[in-house]
């Protein structure tokens, strides 16, 4: 669990293997009602791709609002997503050819994203929603999402906030 997707750092992505970040787009990599991005995205951005990270935009939404959203940003798309399913995921991964092992998958939603990227086997991180609000889909799985998540944090001390990947509480 961190903060923001820009909490991930190269090497500690090194260190544990990485080299493919798949995120989702809405309240993880752009707020979910805006194309408008700040400098620090941007600016993690090329530290992933001077590192040879990879960063896939993963979205149920469609190809043409990704693409808008993302037109200018150093990632490639996978749209029409499905998530929580695996299988478009894993499907992608396999045609490009990925090992699993090597991927991270970050989102902001347990319902969606954590699911997705746990169902695909793939290494998962929470972040925080980078705005308060929600679409109107999103909100029904916020509001199971929230006890689910005080549950599991109070069963597993190590569920916490973080600032980095490598943060040990």
């Amino acid at each position: 669990m961190l903060n923001k997707i820009t909490d991930i750092n190269a090497q500690d992505l090194k260190d544990m293997g990485v080299t493919t970040i798949m995120t989702d787009l809405d309240n993880t990599l752009l707020p979910w009602d805006s194309n408008e991005y700040n400098l620090s995205l941007r600016k993690w951005l090329n530290q992933m791709n001077r590192a040879n990270v990879e960063v896939m935009v993963v979205s149920n939404n469609s190809y043409e609002r990704v693409e808008k959203a993302v037109l200018d940003l150093p990632v490639s798309i996978v749209a029409r997503a499905v998530k929580p399913l695996p299988f478009v995921i894993m499907k992608h991964l396999h045609e490009m050819q990925i090992d699993p092992q090597s991927v991270l998958f970050v989102g902001d939603q347990v319902m969606t994203d954590v699911l997705a990227g746990n169902m695909s086997g793939l290494k998962t991180v929470l972040v925080k929603p980078l705005v308060d609000t929600d679409a109107k889909k999103t909100r029904v799985n916020r509001f199971f999402e929230r006890p689910l998540l005080k549950f599991m944090q109070s069963h597993d001390s190590n569920l916490n906030w973080k600032d980095s990947l490598n943060d040990r509480d």
